[in-house]
């Protein structure tokens, strides 16, 4: 059986995202004030594909402004390519994007919920990358007197906006950007080929750094084939052929709420990767207060966030695994370094401000032979970083850099000589790959 693996690299270097986002180039002079976000709710075009994603709104990124009526303290989220984006909605310049809608539950007022176009739209229809921010538009103006949404202004960098898979980030090594991921991936394909009566399979250890070769091993056992006779692709591909031949539930496993967010996208027309994934239906973005992975804009000096999607419980509470009770588990089974979990509505991601985070990434970095680290600030349509031969290229599986180390804030305005700049480096920045996965 063979796949194509389609990855459209979004090219562009940082060195252009470090000016803002504009149809028309701007002097000096003219600097560009920001606003509120004007778009308002998203109401997806008819037959758009979507799912449900949440934000989880932190305390540092409230401030005066955001507490506006126009903004009311909402979560702004904005994609570039794909069906509805807000540059298509606008008429042009879209960001911050669009407002999403405050989750109605008692004891959580942060928890911010919006329908994004997602994996099945086709070719163009996928948001396959996303960017979350206080739905506030900095502009480029910097003078706090004469622009106050800088200063109020943040957000995270790009993200994947569908599905985490298998994919890339998998063959012989485990996917050191999502780390929690890899595990409940390789938990799933151990236990249902278990289940399918592959000998052996139950003894394995799905945290070893062995385990994609181990199980591939196993696999080309029960099919017959002698593993050291196949060619590498091969190799790597015998779990995949004996998992797309069973009939597997996945709620079984991972509850009634997540289950049904896991697929096989070896079964589905079209796919452009390999795999078991899962889409972030449901699941809640929670930004990352680490310090040691925060950047600072050299140009804006404002903190760059990430984070990462979570697997949501209610109550605030979060963690890397489908179910409260799977969690749990997993943290004794596995240690609770290798297991995400916490809340998002107690402590310090609600009580911090971002004059403290920027106090401690102070004092983080005081022994520093050098500067602080520091990044160009993103834009609003910021190049995601591509390695088609990366588990985080920015595919159609909407894998992407790790997101807990990222630029700064975007400004959201950018001369046309950039976006012509980009508009070209994209034309070159498209590779295809095709890899092999034997017949059974």
């Amino acid at each position: 059986m063979k796949k194509k693996a389609l990855s459209i690299v979004l090219a562009g270097t940082m060195a252009l995202s470090m000016t803002a986002v504009s149809a028309v180039s701007v002097s000096a002079e003219e600097l560009a004030p920001g606003g509120f976000g004007t778009l308002g709710e998203y109401t997806p075009n008819t037959g758009v594909k979507t799912n449900k994603l949440m934000f989880a709104m932190p305390g540092a990124w409230q401030n005066d402004t955001t507490k506006d009526a126009k903004c009311g303290g909402a979560a702004g989220i904005y994609w570039w390519s794909g069906y509805d984006t807000p540059d298509d909605k606008a008429g042009g310049h879209g960001w911050p994007g669009y407002k999403s809608v405050q989750v109605a539950e008692e004891g959580v007022s942060n928890l911010w919920a919006i329908d994004v176009p997602t994996y099945g739209n086709g070719e163009k229809g996928d948001a396959t990358q996303i960017i979350w921010n206080n739905y506030l538009d900095g502009g480029m103006e910097t003078d706090p007197v004469k622009n106050p949404f800088y200063a109020a202004s943040t957000q995270t960098i790009d993200t994947p906006g569908q599905f985490y898979d298998r994919s890339e980030n998998s063959v012989d090594k485990d996917n050191i950007d999502h780390p929690y991921y890899t595990y409940v991936i390789k938990y799933a394909y151990q236990k249902f080929l278990s289940d399918a009566g592959v000998p052996g399979m139950a003894d394995l250890d799905f945290t070893s750094n062995t385990f994609w070769v181990d199980a591939n091993k196993l696999c080309a056992a029960y099919l017959g084939e002698d593993y050291d006779s196949l060619d590498n692709d091969a190799k790597t591909f015998q779990v995949d052929v004996v998992f797309d031949g069973l009939d597997v539930d996945f709620k079984t496993i991972f509850g009634d709420k997540y289950g049904p967010n896991f697929f096989n996208e070896d079964l589905v027309p079209d796919a452009l990767m390999y795999g078991l994934a899962f889409t972030f239906n449901n699941m809640v973005y929670v930004v990352d207060f680490d310090v040691s992975k925060m950047n600072l804009s050299p140009v804006s000096k404002k903190l760059g966030f990430g984070g990462d999607f979570y697997f949501y419980y209610g109550g605030g509470e979060y963690g890397s695994w489908p179910t409260k009770e799977l969690n749990e588990e997993m943290k004794t089974k596995l240690g609770e370094d290798k297991v995400a979990s916490g809340s998002f509505i107690t402590g310090e991601y609600i009580t911090k401000t971002m004059a403290e985070l920027m106090k401690e990434y102070e004092e983080y970095h005081k022994d520093d032979p050098t500067d602080p680290p520091t990044t160009a600030p993103s834009t609003t349509v910021p190049s995601p970083s591509q390695d088609a031969t990366s588990s985080t290229s920015s595919t159609s599986s909407g894998s992407t850099t790790a997101n807990n180390s990222n630029g700064a804030v975007a400004t959201g305005q950018v001369s046309m000589i950039v976006i012509l700049l980009v508009v070209i480096a994209a034309g070159i920045g498209v590779v295809v790959f095709t890899r092999k996965k034997t017949e059974k």
